[in-house]
């Protein structure tokens, strides 16, 4: 639980258009828009709503530790 609470007090990571990504969450910090990214590498591109390039990232990793594929989180590893 400490882990959760760092985390969340904890100034978002943002990412630029043209980085290589891996899966998560990301926001675009202009209109909001939320562009979930589920390849475990992808070239994040410009928001399509708005055309910023500024994302904050909520990568899957930040869940737990030990997801670090789409495939694990349909089928999550025993603890």
């Amino acid at each position: 639980m400490q882990f959760l609470v760092k985390i969340m007090s904890e100034e978002p990571k943002t990412v630029k258009a043209g980085e290589t990504v891996g899966p998560g969450k990301y926001v675009c910090i202009d209109c909001g828009l939320e562009l979930p990214v589920t390849e475990s590498s992808k070239d994040l591109r410009k928001c399509p709503n708005c055309a910023c390039e500024t994302y904050n990232c909520l990568p899957m990793t930040h869940i737990r530790p030990d997801i670090k594929t789409p495939e694990d989180v349909r089928h999550p590893p025993k603890r």
